[in-house]
């Protein structure tokens, strides 16, 4: 029989489960160690590409929802149906360099910021001297534009509703066709034929067996209807003497496009920008988070006696202002800056990019 040789005064089973050594037991932690902050450092590397991306994707989405409120506003500007511009009467007391929210004379405009305080009587303002507005709470709020961005300004008629009785004289009521009762008391209506068109304020409605009949009572004030004012401008009646076809009652329409703070701030509680619209005598709206600017240029036609309907040259808010009215304006070129405060890059930067586009103008 052999026996297992056995140091002195170890046991067998003893010396079999020694453990690792000190040296053993410092190796596994340092790799450990650098294994974890290698698994770290790549979940950190990886979170901020992922917050890169995320924040890259919602500033394009924010600029292109930007982008196609100005464009299909743009492309509306100076529709008043059949009648040109230049042939709209006011029916109002007030005259159109008074009526910012209703001016059907002018289908686009262009300000620089204001400053709270600042006179500009074309903008319903806030705070500003000589400025005129249907409802006084319904104004824009300069202290909160942003400075250094441009206010854009469309106007157009929306979607007519046809005559359901001829109109031949002014002491005649105005009877639309409205199943879905479109007009309402204060609204502003654009009446029109291709020969001529009228601006009222409806004081009353009256509905009924898929009609609509809109009231125009005067009285004073800017935005009353004016005592004596016709809306048969050119003598003929509004249809035609066995039907109503080809005139068309509408609202009026005026957006006010400008960057203000938004009513809220991101998760760290700094201030976000955003693309704000006004429509006609209606308060202020907030359309789209994280857009930090607006700039504009316009294409007008300086050689308009040459027959070549094209923009000879883009001027900026300030030098389209100073043209006489009206203006041949063919294109708008908007630039917005689109930024995603709630996301910032390695170095602690908040992402930010400028967009742009170029539409032409159907109606001015």
């Amino acid at each position: 029989m052999k026996y297992q040789r056995q140091e002195a005064g170890v046991p067998t089973s003893a010396k079999s489960n020694r453990g690792a050594s000190l040296l053993e037991l410092l190796l596994a932690v340092a790799l450990g160690a650098a294994m974890t902050t290698a698994i770290v450092q790549l979940f950190v590397v990886n979170s901020r590409s992922q917050a890169t991306l995320a924040g890259q994707a919602r500033m394009q989405e924010s600029a292109r929802m930007a982008l196609d409120f100005l464009v299909r506003s743009a492309r509306g500007a100076g529709y008043f149906g059949c009648a040109a511009n230049g042939q709209i009467a006011n029916g109002l007391n007030a005259g159109w360099e008074q009526l910012a929210e209703l001016d059907a004379t002018v289908a686009v405009e262009g300000f620089a910021s204001v400053a709270e305080g600042g006179a500009q009587p074309r903008l319903p303002l806030r705070k500003a001297a000589g400025a005129t507005a249907f409802k006084s709470h319904n104004r824009i709020d300069a202290s909160r534009l942003r400075a250094g961005s441009d206010l854009a300004v469309f106007r157009r008629a929306d979607v007519g509703s046809a005559l359901a009785t001829a109109m031949n004289r002014d002491t005649e009521p105005i009877i639309v066709a409205d199943d879905d009762g479109r007009f309402d008391r204060d609204d502003f209506v654009l009446l029109s034929t291709c020969g001529q068109a009228a601006l009222f304020r409806v004081s009353a409605t009256a509905r009924g067996s898929g009609q609509t009949t809109l009231a125009r009572a005067t009285g004073s004030g800017p935005f009353a209807n004016r005592a004596g004012a016709s809306l048969l401008t050119a003598g003929t009646p509004y249809g035609a003497v066995d039907g109503p076809e080809g005139a068309t009652a509408s609202q009026l329409l005026t957006e006010f496009y400008f960057v203000a703070s938004s009513r809220i701030s991101n998760n760290r509680g700094d201030p976000i920008w955003a693309l704000w619209r006004k429509t006609s005598t209606a308060p202020p709206a907030e359309l789209v988070q994280g857009i930090d600017e607006l700039t504009l240029l316009f294409g007008v036609d300086t050689t308009a006696a040459d027959g070549v309907d094209a923009p000879t040259r883009y001027l900026d808010v300030n030098e389209l202002a100073a043209l006489p009215t009206p203006r041949a304006v063919r294109t708008v070129r908007f630039a917005v800056t689109a930024s995603s405060v709630d996301v910032v890059t390695a170095d602690e930067q908040v992402l930010r990019q400028t967009f742009s586009r170029t539409v032409a103008l159907r109606n001015s």
